[in-house]
């Protein structure tokens, strides 16, 4: 399925309303978070260490949260806060690509 031309992330948010926390791959031993096997968990367990203590704790305090816009979301320009150090997934998720048409028609946008 291709994109249109005017289909940009900007100002849109779909695949960010529902999830809750920043989707890193990591799990919680002990209290300490900690990369799972594969690549793409020890670059998301860097991205998280490198990103600012307030994207940290947002997304500690957050873990686990479901149904509920992203942690990380700026609500009122409805992008991400921590653009730069999102999740390998956020990274991946392609626009215009099926889940991603798929939120935007449950969500009615555009």
């Amino acid at each position: 399925m291709s994109i249109r031309n005017s289909q940009t992330c900007d100002g849109c948010s779909a695949c960010c309303e529902s999830i809750g926390c920043p989707p890193f791959l990591l799990e919680l031993k002990d209290g300490v978070l900690h990369p799972v096997p594969g690549a793409d968990s020890d670059a998301d367990y860097n991205r998280l260490l490198a990103a600012p203590t307030e994207a940290q704790a947002a997304f500690m305090s957050n873990r686990g949260a479901i149904n509920c816009a992203c942690a990380w979301l700026d609500t009122v320009n409805n992008r991400c806060r921590f653009y730069n150090f999102r999740p390998d997934i956020c990274r991946s998720f392609e626009v215009g690509g099926k889940w991603c048409l798929q939120f935007r028609e449950l969500l009615q946008i555009g």
